[in-house]
């Protein structure tokens, strides 16, 4: 099941707060590069590589947890 995960990035001194469902935080990562990549008008290898993990210009955390063996779903 996803989880929903919260990501800061640091871009040109612009702050972009994000929300993804992802099952880790690599998907995470990989979905909201591509969002920041269609918000800035550039391609997303380009987000990627800035976002690479060299420097420290993004944060990722799992916000909600969601577990799969819960039986909390309403049937009908």
């Amino acid at each position: 099941m996803r989880d929903l995960w919260r990501g800061s990035f640091n871009l040109n001194c612009e702050v972009f707060v994000e929300y993804a469902y992802a099952t880790t935080e690599r998907q995470a990562w990989f979905i909201i590069c591509r969002r920041l990549a269609k918000k800035t008008g550039v391609h997303s290898s380009v987000t990627m590589n800035h976002f690479d993990g060299n420097s420290d210009n993004y944060q990722i955390k799992k916000e909600v947890e969601f577990d799969d063996d819960k039986e909390d779903r309403i049937d009908g």
